[in-house]
């Protein structure tokens, strides 16, 4: 007696197949947890680092931690994947890498100092907001609309 055994694949976990389809799980997990000023630097082209930096910010180490969790937990149980993380429940900023997508956590005063946004000017800058993935999401598919600064 033979037994057959049928892998299926989810759309969730296809859709963090690409480096692309994880900056958009990342992003709407952080905006699920309340991550302020989310912005995508497309890096493609600038480093050979990551495709993509995430950077977003928290009210007090508490919610940075709670990003940053919330983020981890997604994408461990949605696309099976693990970040090597820097940082603590103490911290001011943590760093979540995804190899290709690296996520940057600050409170707004670390963030200001550092001003990655600045450091990374040449960089694609991809503006996120819950309402735009919505939108796009029920049309084209692409929730992304690449801007030069």
């Amino acid at each position: 007696m033979t037994t057959q055994t049928a892998v299926t694949t989810t759309p969730h976990i296809l859709a963090a197949d690409d480096s692309e389809g994880r900056m958009q799980m990342i992003c709407t997990a952080a905006d699920e947890y309340k991550a302020r000023n989310i912005v995508v630097l497309d890096m493609r082209g600038q480093t050979i680092v990551a495709d993509f930096f995430i950077i977003c910010s928290g009210t007090s180490t508490t919610h940075i931690q709670s990003i940053a969790d919330g983020i981890q937990d997604r994408l461990r149980e949605r696309a099976r994947l693990r970040a090597k993380s820097e940082g603590d429940s103490r911290s001011f900023w943590i760093i979540l890498d995804y190899s290709d997508v690296i996520v940057h956590i600050f409170d707004e005063e670390t963030r200001e100092f550092y001003d990655l946004e600045r450091l990374w000017a040449d960089a694609k800058v991809i503006p996120w907001s819950a309402e735009h993935e919505a939108e796009a999401t029920a049309g084209s598919g692409n929730s992304f609309e690449h801007q030069s600064e």
